[in-house]
């Protein structure tokens, strides 16, 4: 008998591995951010205090780095199971009847997502090619934020599509083993 792991297994382990790598770099990243976004706040609001007047290109700079705290952390939030869920319905259904759900759930996720991703590439391209930028004291340009919407979603979809295929194979999908349980 054989203790090596079958191909499928290897595959399949070594591409959840890259799957939760590349999460949770884009999370660090969304992370960064946040940092980003406190500090260009704590400048705007040290500079509005001295000199009464706000710095140039903050709410530009903040709106940046929210936008890229949001959508960059999707999938390590999924993964983690970090979303808002309700289980009242679902801790009241037999184990077989509670995972039926959870695949309906995933693949009704996962074709949203997966529609919203395509939506937000040819989105993101048609502002790039206008080279879309927002005027205000600060000429900025939307188009990176765009593209950063659009691969946060996508990766988001994937973590939804490998999440409807473990639900499909009985395995528990990313981040429902971590819920949290309140009791009332």
């Amino acid at each position: 008998m054989s203790t090596a792991a079958s191909p499928n297994t290897t595959a399949r382990s070594t591409f959840d591995r890259v799957l939760q790598k590349c999460s949770a770099a884009l999370g660090v990243i969304a992370a960064g951010s946040l940092v980003v976004l406190m500090l260009a706040t704590v400048a705007d609001v040290l500079v509005r205090w001295i000199t009464r007047s706000s710095l140039p290109g903050m709410i530009e700079i903040a709106e940046t780095a929210l936008v890229t705290s949001v959508f960059l952390g999707l999938a390590w939030t999924s993964i983690q199971g970090g979303h808002v869920a309700v289980s009242i319905v679902t801790d009241r259904l037999s184990p077989r009847s509670a995972r039926a759900v959870s695949t309906l759930v995933w693949a009704l996720s996962a074709g949203i997502l997966a529609w919203m991703s395509v939506a937000l590439f040819v989105r993101a391209a048609q502002s790039t090619s206008a080279s879309e930028t927002r005027f205000g004291l600060v000429q900025w340009p939307i188009w990176p934020m765009r593209w950063i919407i659009a691969v946060g979603v996508v990766l988001w979809t994937v973590v939804a599509i490998v999440n409807l295929v473990r639900a499909l194979r009985g395995r528990t999908p990313y981040g429902e083993a971590t819920e949290a349980v309140l009791d009332a």
